[in-house]
């Protein structure tokens, strides 16, 4: 499944999201492995905050892929984006739109 994004940043969200599910880790894992506060984590996902080239690169070794991937739009598995659509956080960041 291909989708859509407004910009890179909306892009760069979905991805780490969506690797994030990919690998089954939490915020707060994420945040762990990547030593940083889990409310970064949310802030990121949630778009209040764009990290740093240097975070990029601890967030992707964390989520087991190359920083390059959290910027491309590939085709997506439909079990993940919906595992990812039946979160309220998910949800609720999509009502909004």
């Amino acid at each position: 499944m291909i989708l859509k994004f407004d910009n890179l940043k909306d892009l760069l969200i979905f991805n780490i999201k969506y690797y994030r599910y990919q690998n089954n880790l939490s915020q707060e894992k994420l945040a762990e492995l990547c030593s940083l506060s889990s409310r970064y984590i949310t802030d990121i996902e949630r778009g209040l905050h764009c990290p740093t080239i240097p975070k990029l690169e601890i967030i992707a070794k964390a989520l087991n892929i190359k920083p390059y991937i959290l910027f491309q739009n590939p085709p997506r598995s439909q079990e993940i984006i919906n595992k990812m659509q039946s979160t309220r956080q998910y949800n609720q960041r999509r009502k909004k739109r």
